[in-house]
């Protein structure tokens, strides 16, 4: 369901009061699946009858069955590993995963950058205002926060990996205060220590960035922004490949909005890992 593009097609056929409502939705739509319909009705300051109305409008019994559709699309609900392997094994032959496997990446990275036009400059400014950003993603998320990691070290020294080697997580988040950011990576099912730092990081007043994959995520709900991508996978696994493009746009971002002082300690680091012997220089 691409609730987006069904609200465009049918906004120059609605009433002027519908139309106000289909345009706070369109520039709200993650609050479909966050919030009731009284809390959204009274944000925009509509009468819940005007959103029942418009859903009626769309093609739906009522607001309810709108956001019941809505919720499965962005893939809330799941399925186990061996249930999602056995599925393929039936439905595709070796030939055929391949390019399935392509296809579904190709779609899951136009749905990811569509999302996330507006959040991304909120996730730099909070990154950038912090005293400190930590950076923690566990189990498959953790190449997304290792990239993240790596890769902003590289122009900003202000920047702490939280692992869990030796069950070290508490050293970093006992250190956390209102000042800091802290970027948290998961995707459902949602990662025990990720939770943990979380719940952390709201006690002590931390700004939380999430890189999630629904805005449903216990991530989502309380994150001060949400970066959301798509685990949408032809293969039994969800798909971390949204998730890095994310990580690199972000980081991209951050190096574009820093400019000279960004590069020059770029170009520092790189002549570190050449004249340490850590890269190898092409001969």
């Amino acid at each position: 369901m691409d609730l987006r593009k069904l609200i465009i097609d049918h906004y120059p056929a609605l009433t002027p009061e519908l139309q106000r409502a289909a345009a706070f939705v369109l520039e709200n739509i993650n609050d479909v699946a966050l919030i009731s319909m009284r809390t959204i009705a009274h944000n925009a300051d509509l009468k819940p009858a005007t959103l029942s109305r418009l859903a009626k409008k769309l093609g739906y019994e009522g607001w309810e069955a709108l956001k019941a559709e809505f919720i499965y699309s962005l893939k809330l609900t799941r399925s186990s590993y061996a249930s999602r392997a056995v599925r393929l094994q039936q439905n595709l032959q070796q030939e055929s995963a391949y390019d399935a496997v392509f296809s579904t990446l190709s779609q899951s990275l136009e749905d990811t950058q569509a999302l996330n036009q507006d959040s991304l400059q909120r996730a730099v400014t909070l990154l950038d205002d912090a005293k400190q950003v930590y950076v923690c993603g566990f189990r498959a998320s953790f190449s997304i926060a290792w990239s993240i990691y790596y890769v902003y070290r590289l122009f900003q020294q202000r920047v702490t990996l939280i692992d869990n080697l030796a069950n070290s997580q508490q050293i970093f988040t006992r250190e956390l205060t209102d000042q800091d950011s802290v970027l948290l990576v998961s995707f459902s099912p949602y990662s025990r220590e990720t939770l943990q730092i979380l719940e952390t990081a709201q006690q002590v007043g931390a700004k939380i960035v999430a890189i999630t994959d629904s805005p449903s995520s216990p991530l989502a709900q309380v994150a001060d922004c949400t970066l959301l991508f798509s685990i949408d996978s032809a293969s039994f696994f969800p798909s971390v490949v949204s998730g890095m493009a994310i990580a690199e746009a972000l980081l991209a971002s951050l190096v574009a909005k820093h400019g000279e002082p960004a590069v020059q300690s770029i170009e520092k680091s790189e002549k570190y890992l050449f004249d340490s012997g850590s890269y190898i220089a092409n001969r």
